[in-house]
């Protein structure tokens, strides 16, 4: 009996043992097909035939874009279109019940970045609604792994003598706006880079803390983009940092948003593509200014854009860089640090229309050697304008001021810049304000393809702006009018209810709005002749012949 009742004890055991063993394995094994599945995930950019099925209607953009997003497009005078609109929902559906993950969608172009098992694209590109399918990065983690891997632009690490104006702003003419009182604020500036390390808890960037409206990162998909290459806190500093009597950004009291689209250790097709989900989430919280001190023109899987692909209508970045200048953004974006290597030119999505390629100087107002060259591929004139890039002043993720080399330097200047120009001339549309800024620069009339139009000057534009104002009439200081380069601008300082319309000679409504309070009316394309205009409330009317 004993014997027997150890063998069957050993038995019993040996069971166990193989029951626990094979659910080991089991499970091993499930772990080992699940992490090869996600593994073997790949991101795709799938492009849309229609937006057939959206939930969204152009009668009702407060669904998809925000008040002031709306007031941007209404003050520069820009309808709403399709692509406003949001992708069709019931085609984002069908994609996940083929397995896809979606990453975000892409709707000024109409397509979705997604997740996907390579093994289900073809199931997804004979879905009728489809019209290609893009590999964008192959093998995805999620989340991604933080890097820290160094980028082209050189930092400086020498000892500095600290300038009374920082020459970076001075040959703009951004100490005389300040000066002024103009130093960006109203204005939100959206800032696409690598990562903002410490922007967080750095003293450099106290002043602007309750003034960063937004983050998101499209890299790790979440909130957090105080982390990852300290690429973005430089650029930052440029534009928003402060310690008095040591360094001041080019419009320290503007607000931001902070987007991380750049992946460390990696140049793929899906970084392009998180760069324009960047900027449709910077138009829709409204903001005024998008930055990005980032580039592409060559992939790890060999799939590289040409000389001749800088056309801005090739490359999908450079399609909505121009798309989001036609909703009333000023974009700026570097040129690119390329110039003594083999590909010498700009880079995507610099060669965009209607935006602000910009190229790099020395203190010394020469070009840069590292600064890329243009003209785009279809002959327009890039870099557009020029700023200080050699040994611009930066803030490091050490709270220390040092210096830096790179487009990605000069770029953030030009836009603080027009943060602080567009602060003093609200009512200048954003094409308006480029070509001004284009035609303060110094080489304007005879521009070329390193420097582009030259180094602008943002005090001469303001100059000359209020030059060329005509105050039309004033009415005890309860409304006011000026009229300049074909715009309107109608203060009023009343607390009544108000209905403001402008009429022309023929008797067709220009413009008319109801109103309440203290309001800045800006109306665009004024032409040569006599107007009307005409503001009332519940006790009087009063109305104004104009002559332009």
């Amino acid at each position: 009996m004993v014997v027997f009742r150890i063998s069957v004890t050993f038995a019993d055991k040996l069971r166990v043992t193989q029951n626990i063993i094979m659910k080991k394995l089991l499970l091993t094994t499930t772990f080992f097909l699940i992490f090869c599945e996600i593994f073997s995930q790949n991101s795709y950019y799938v492009q849309f035939k229609d937006k057939n099925g959206t939930e969204f209607s152009l009668l009702q953009p407060q669904d998809f874009l925000s008040e002031r997003a709306l007031q941007r497009r209404e003050n520069q005078g820009i309808a709403l279109d399709s692509t406003d609109l949001p992708v069709s929902q019931t085609y984002l559906s069908a994609l996940v019940a083929n397995q896809a993950k979606i990453l975000y969608q892409i709707k000024w172009l109409n397509g979705a970045e997604i997740l996907l098992n390579p093994a289900k694209v073809a199931d997804i590109q004979a879905l009728p609604f489809v019209k290609f399918v893009e590999k964008t990065k192959e093998n995805v983690q999620n989340p991604l792994p933080t890097k820290n891997v160094a980028r082209k632009d050189v930092v400086r690490n020498a000892t500095i003598d600290l300038p009374e104006n920082f020459v970076q702003n001075s040959m703009l003419g951004v100490d005389l706006l300040h000066n002024a009182g103009f130093r960006g604020a109203g204005k939100l500036i959206a800032v696409l880079d690598a990562g903002f390390p410490q922007v967080n808890a750095m003293s450099a960037f106290d002043t602007i803390q309750s003034r960063i409206v937004d983050t998101y990162n499209f890299v790790d998909m979440n909130a957090n983009v105080y982390q990852h290459n300290s690429h973005g806190t430089l650029v930052l500093s440029t534009i928003g940092a402060y310690v008095e009597n040591q360094i001041y950004g080019a419009a320290p009291e503007a607000s931001f948003a902070l987007y991380i689209s750049e992946e460390d250790g990696s140049e793929t097709r899906r970084e392009p593509d998180n760069w324009i989900a960047a900027a449709e989430r910077a138009d829709s919280i409204g903001a005024d200014i998008i930055t990005s001190s980032l580039g592409y023109f060559n992939f790890d899987d060999g799939n590289n854009l040409t000389y001749n692909d800088l056309d801005g209508k090739t490359a999908r970045i450079s399609r909505a860089a121009t798309i989001a200048a036609r909703k009333g953004i000023v974009v700026v974006n570097s040129a690119g640090n390329e110039a003594k290597r083999t590909w010498h030119y700009i880079i995507a999505p610099a060669d965009a229309d209607s935006i602000l390629a910009v190229g790099s100087v020395t203190g010394g107002r020469q070009h840069s050697s590292f600064s890329s060259f243009g003209y785009s591929a279809d002959g327009r004139v890039k870099p557009d304008v020029c700023a200080q890039g050699t040994a611009a002043f930066v803030v490091d993720t050490y709270n220390v001021i040092t210096t830096a080399d790179g487009t990605s330097f000069s770029a953030p200047i030009i836009a603080g810049m027009t943060a602080s120009l567009w602060s003093a001339l609200p009512q200048l549309a954003n094409i308006q304000l480029l070509n001004k800024i284009r035609e303060s620069a110094t080489l304007y009339e005879n521009p070329n393809d390193s420097l582009g139009y030259g180094i602008p000057n943002a005090w001469t534009v303001y100059q000359n702006n209020l030059s060329s104002t005509k105050n039309i009439f004033s009415d005890n200081q309860q409304y006011s009018a000026s009229i300049h380069d074909n715009i309107l601008t109608i203060k009023t300082l009343n607390s009544d209810n108000y209905t403001v319309s402008l009429v022309n000679i023929c008797g067709r409504i220009i413009f008319e709005k109801n109103s309440r309070g203290n309001s800045e009316f800006f109306i665009q394309n004024i032409t040569k002749g006599i107007y009307i205009l005409a503001i009332k409330n519940k006790n009087s009317v009063f109305v104004e012949k104009l002559f332009y």
